[in-house]
């Protein structure tokens, strides 16, 4: 174990609802409505019928945190991210960022290589484990 780690606290941070979230999703939805109204009182039809489908379809899947619950783990330089009974060594990208408002972690499975976007705002876990994993993503780099 490098000497990086050696006195590290463990990071723990389960990933819970958040309202700004919510808010976003809202507004994402409205957006969307305004867009194909727009479409529809411009006189295009046609693409507004071949639209609505395929709008709908991604509002209803967004409409819901698949990681809400989920717990994203740190100890001695190993990341994991544990949803119920399963549980995925990750590593992390580069493109991971932290702002006040909002925590992107870019994640991969060493294994697939395949990546994961975790989106954490302000209000979807702890300000303690949020500043902890802030700390951990800089230490990172």
């Amino acid at each position: 174990m490098s000497a990086r780690f050696s006195n590290s606290p463990a990071l723990h941070l389960t990933i819970g609802k958040s309202r700004v979230r919510h808010g976003l999703y809202g507004v994402f939805c409205l957006v969307n409505a305004y867009t194909l109204w727009l479409l529809y009182s411009s006189g295009y039809l046609l693409l507004v019928y071949l639209l609505t489908p395929p709008v709908a379809v991604l509002l209803w899947r967004l409409r819901r945190d698949p990681l809400c619950g989920a717990e994203l783990r740190w100890r001695q330089g190993l990341w994991t991210l544990e949803q119920g009974p399963a549980q995925l060594a990750i590593s992390l990208g580069r493109r991971s960022t932290a702002l006040p408002w909002v925590i992107y972690v870019d994640c991969r499975d060493p294994a697939s290589g395949n990546g994961k976007g975790i989106w954490l705002f302000v209000d979807s876990a702890s300000g303690r484990e949020l500043r902890q994993l802030r700390v951990r993503l800089s230490l990172q780099r």
